[in-house]
C-alpha cells in the first residue's frame, strides 16, 4: 500500500467514525440544543472561549449568528453575558446553572459512548491509537502556526 492509499484510508475511517459518534451523540441527548449550541458550550465551558468573535472563528459562522445563538441560550439560562473586567467594553460568555447541568449530561454521555468503543481495544492498540492522535494534534497546530515541515 503507497503513502497515498494509507492516507486515503484513514481520512474514509476518520469521516466514517465521525459519523457514527455525531448519530449516537446526537441522539442521546434528551435536550433541545442544536449540534452547535451544545459546541458553543464546550468551547466556552471546556476550551476557554469567552468572546463572541472567538467562538464564531472556531465555528466558523458569523458574528452575527452566534449573538442570535447566544441570545436564545440566555434565556434559558444555559449563557449568560458579563462585562470583562479587563476591558470593560467587552463582553465574556460563561456558563449558566442550566448550561452547567446539560455540559455534565453531554460528558458523561460523551465518556460513555466512547468507553462502549475503546474497551473493547487492548491496551497496547489504545496506547497506539493515543500517541497516533497526539501526532496528529501537534502536525495540526504546528502547521496552523505556518511552521515548517
Amino acid at each position: 500500500m503507497d503513502i497515498h492509499e494509507v492516507i486515503s484510508d484513514i481520512e474514509e475511517r476518520v469521516f466514517d467514525i465521525s459519523l457514527i459518534l455525531n448519530r449516537e451523540f446526537g441522539t442521546e441527548y434528551e435536550n433541545c440544543l442544536s449540534s452547535n449550541q451544545q459546541l458553543m458550550l464546550i468551547l466556552v465551558a471546556k476550551k476557554g472561549v469567552k468572546h463572541v468573535k472567538d467562538l464564531a472563528y472556531h465555528m466558523n459562522v458569523s458574528a452575527s449568528a452566534i449573538s442570535q445563538m447566544v441570545a436564545k441560550l440566555e434565556q434559558l439560562d444555559i449563557i449568560y453575558r458579563e462585562i470583562d473586567e479587563s476591558n470593560r467594553r467587552s463582553t465574556i460568555l460563561r456558563l449558566g446553572s442550566k448550561g452547567k447541568d446539560i455540559l455534565a449530561m453531554m460528558d458523561e454521555n460523551r465518556s460513555e459512548i466512547i468507553n462502549k468503543y475503546l474497551s473493547k481495544m487492548s491496551e497496547k492498540d489504545l496506547i497506539e491509537v493515543m500517541d497516533a492522535f497526539r501526532k496528529l494534534h501537534e502536525t495540526i497546530i504546528e502547521t496552523e502556526k505556518g511552521d515548517p515541515e
